[in-house]
């Protein structure tokens, strides 16, 4: 559960340097904020597949291979 909770956090702080993306009042401003937003954004994705991986035991398939489960995919 703290994982959501710490993806939640991320995609708020995400959210938040989004829109300091579309109203910054530099070009300069806006490439820092899209990089604050990118970062966030792979934080966010890299807690939901945390998330996902802990509820979702990997399975093995009949080579004997683990199977990870697929990753959530934000959009």
């Amino acid at each position: 559960m703290t994982t959501l909770i710490s993806a939640s956090y991320a995609l708020q702080r995400q959210k938040l340097a989004v829109e300091r993306t579309l109203y910054a009042r530099s070009a300069e401003e806006s490439q820092l904020a899209a990089r604050w937003a990118s970062a966030w954004h792979k934080l966010v994705q890299r807690k939901l597949d945390q998330d996902l991986a802990a509820r979702l035991p990997a399975r093995a398939d009949f080579g004997g291979f683990l199977i990870n489960p697929p990753s959530r995919v934000l959009h």
